[in-house]
């Protein structure tokens, strides 16, 4: 069996349609993630630990905090990355397709 961790985290709610970040980068230090992709359409994450929790609570908030079907943010393909006039990496909150049944429990 595996061995478990507790997670104590508080983040803002918000609003249906706004999103607070400071929340998501309390106490991280050096936030670093990039996602890039390949011909084929693969595409890799790689982040630093505090990427990684960055993200995680980015994700929890979009997931928990009552945002709207459509709600979205556009960012940089990597944090802190280049001009802005590079691919952008857009993060939606969308109901799941007619007939999605998703992984039973």
């Amino acid at each position: 069996m595996s061995e478990t961790f507790e997670v104590r985290l508080t983040l803002t709610r918000d609003t249906p349609n706004s999103m607070n970040f400071l929340d998501t980068y309390a106490g991280l230090n050096r936030i670093w993630y990039k996602f890039e992709s390949d011909p084929s359409g693969n595409i890799t994450l790689s982040a630093n630990t505090d990427g990684f929790e960055h993200l995680a609570r980015y994700f929890l908030k979009m997931a928990r905090s009552g945002k709207h079907p459509g709600y979205h943010a556009h960012h940089s393909l990597e944090y802190g990355g280049g001009p802005v006039d590079e691919p952008e990496l857009t993060i939606m909150l969308a109901s799941a397709p007619d007939g999605f049944f998703g992984p039973l429990p």
